[in-house]
């Protein structure tokens, strides 16, 4: 037995006398067909709002691209957290408990904090000579790197010296604090380096939880 299209309705339908024209077919009524015909519409106008809100995103997201800013928001978490793997993958090589380039602590809320920050020399912000594992609301955050140390922590420049040794130490802050020369960012080169962070910390994660 047949049905009517329209899906509120899905009245039983006769059969097709061969005498009768073809007007509704498929409908029981002319106003189930209307009713079908505004919801299909309907559908079509849905579409085309959302594939026409899908061309604007793709649009924004084309000016965007091309925007430093922007691409170094994107770069910024891509850079931090891949250096966050390579550094806990550093001491789980070692056999060594994770700890703090600062205040030595360990079991901590880690975050990749920079020597010289974005603000002071900008140029090495994605330097991995410039950046190591620290604990992110004491040191980096509440201390502003927690560089020299105080009463209660080592600082991150003896941190280097203790994890290093003192020659590779002054090498590393050397290298750093050598680093001002204004840099020209290319936000095609920012976006492969963007693709190859994101690699490697999906490969380095892997291996960790091989491990």
């Amino acid at each position: 037995m047949r049905k009517c299209r329209h899906k509120e309705c899905r009245a039983e339908l006769p059969p097709v006398k061969a005498s009768k024209p073809i007007e509704i077919a498929g409908y029981c009524s002319y106003d189930c067909a209307a009713k079908d015909g505004l919801a299909k519409a309907r559908k079509t106008k849905e579409r085309e709002v959302k594939d026409q809100g899908k061309q604007a995103k793709k649009e924004r997201l084309e000016f965007y691209r091309r925007q430093i800013p922007w691409q170094h928001e994107q770069c910024k978490t891509s850079f931090n957290r891949m250096r966050v793997q390579e550094e806990l993958m550093w001491f789980s090589r070692r056999g060594l408990e994770p700890e703090c380039i600062s205040c030595g602590k360990i079991k901590m809320d880690w975050c990749c904090g920079h020597f010289k920050t974005v603000g002071a020399q900008s140029g090495i912000r994605y330097d991995r000579m410039n950046t190591y594992l620290q604990c992110n609301r004491y040191c980096n955050q509440a201390l502003s790197g927690n560089l020299d140390g105080n009463k209660n922590t080592r600082g991150y420049k003896r941190g280097l010296a203790e994890r290093f040794g003192e020659d590779d130490a002054r090498e590393i802050i050397e290298h750093c604090e050598s680093k001002t020369a204004p840099v020209k960012w290319d936000w095609q080169e920012m976006e492969a380096w963007r693709k190859e962070w994101n690699e490697q910390f999906r490969e380095l994660q892997r291996q960790r939880e091989a491990a």
